[in-house]
């Protein structure tokens, strides 16, 4: 039986010292940490951000077209508008005292303006034929001192013949016409623009285009009209006669 207490006593000796004893620090010290990369393995770099995009520059607007001239204007026309020739009242006329050919003439060319003009037709029209009839002239031709005389526009004639037998005559408007009306083709419409001042090289252009066609004035074959009708010429103008 000795044996049998000597172990109960070692077990109970055991349990005591089972029960009172203190947990180990071991049990708790932290984790270790992860094992350091191995020496000379690289270190992956961190991804570059990523650039934003550009916003796309807006496109340049196309450069606008010409506009489509809606005038539908000829050739002939645009040429011709550049001059001015109006219906004019000569108000008085008179031979130039120091000239053979040249006739002094005062017009009314309309809105209560007058010009004076030199006109060399004393050889082929009586002065008293002329005063208070109806011509055509060019009206925004640069001003010419002629025989010492200004001359503020030219007045439109035809001629025919040669020599002795040279004849020349002024043009005649419309019956109706007046002091001012404007001169333009047929078919299209008064000069909206004229030229300031019409140069000399325009008016040799217009002038090589000027003939008597079917007892009327025209122009490259169109006629001369104002609002009231045709331009004429006197009927012994043949056809073809150049207007100068």
């Amino acid at each position: 039986m000795a044996a049998v207490e000597l172990l109960d006593k070692a077990i109970s000796l055991l349990d005591g010292l089972l029960a009172g004893a203190k947990p180990s620090a071991a049990a708790f010290a932290p984790a270790p940490a992860p094992a350091a990369a191995e020496k000379g393995a690289a270190t992956p770099a961190p991804a570059p951000a990523a650039k934003a995009e550009k916003a796309p520059k807006p496109a340049k607007p196309a450069p606008a077209a010409p506009a489509a001239s809606t005038s539908g204007a000829s050739e002939d026309e645009t040429l011709f508008a550049r001059a001015l020739i109006k219906v004019a009242r000569v108000t008085s006329c008179e031979p130039l005292a120091n000239s053979e050919k040249l006739l002094l003439l005062q017009i009314d060319i309309g809105n209560g303006e007058t010009r004076q003009v030199c006109a060399g037709l004393q050889q082929f029209i009586k002065a008293e034929q002329l005063r208070g009839s109806l011509v055509c002239v060019v009206a925004n031709l640069k001003a010419a001192k002629l025989a010492g005389q200004a001359s503020e526009a030219m007045v439109l004639a035809a001629d025919a013949g040669t020599g002795d037998s040279l004849i020349v005559r002024t043009l005649i408007p419309p019956a109706g016409a007046a002091p001012g009306d404007v001169v333009f083709l047929s078919g299209g419409a008064p000069t909206a623009a004229p030229d300031k001042v019409l140069k000399s090289d325009h008016w040799k252009k217009i002038g090589a285009g000027l003939k008597v066609v079917g007892g009327a004035a025209s122009f490259n074959g169109r006629a001369l009209v104002t609002a009231g009708g045709n331009v004429t010429l006197p009927s012994e103008i043949p056809e073809g006669a150049e207007i100068h």
